[in-house]
């Protein structure tokens, strides 16, 4: 179990920082004044230079990868219900989403936008959830089929 963790955790931190730099090129896209926008203002604000700012950002969105990556092992736990499986999944993964977005600086620390900010990530994750499901559902089917 703890090789798997640690194979899901190298993979998951390349993926976080592979994500994080593919959003941060579409919304410098969005922006569409031609710059590249590597980090927030927040973030620019409370670092003592761009580069201390984007250093910072790079493991950030790294350690979301980690989280997200290694955290799927608690789905192998088969004493444990999917519903149980799945709220610890969710709890790991919006505390870890929500500290790094504070620090980070992607929503306005303010309650309003805090509570945008998760009912944003319940939705993303309800969406990446079923889909996980459905998924693994089909194959599972395809697999007893095969036997």
């Amino acid at each position: 179990m703890l090789n798997k963790i640690i194979k899901r955790a190298l993979l998951g931190f390349i993926y976080g920082i592979f994500i994080g730099q593919t959003i941060l090129i579409l919304e410098s896209l969005f922006k569409g004044d031609g710059s590249f926008h590597p980090v927030s203002e927040y973030l620019l604000a409370h670092t003592n230079t761009e580069l201390a700012a984007v250093i910072a950002q790079y493991f950030i969105t790294g350690i979301i990868g980690i989280t997200f990556a290694s955290s799927t092992v608690i789905f192998e736990l088969d004493r444990w219900s999917l519903v149980a499986q799945t709220a610890l999944h969710f709890v790991i993964t919006s505390v870890v989403m929500f500290f790094a977005g504070f620090f980070c600086g992607w929503f306005p620390h303010t309650a309003i936008s805090t509570l945008i900010w998760f009912g944003v990530f319940i939705v993303v994750y309800i969406i990446m959830w079923l889909s996980f499901t459905l998924y693994y559902r089909k194959k599972t089917k395809e697999i007893n089929n095969a036997l």
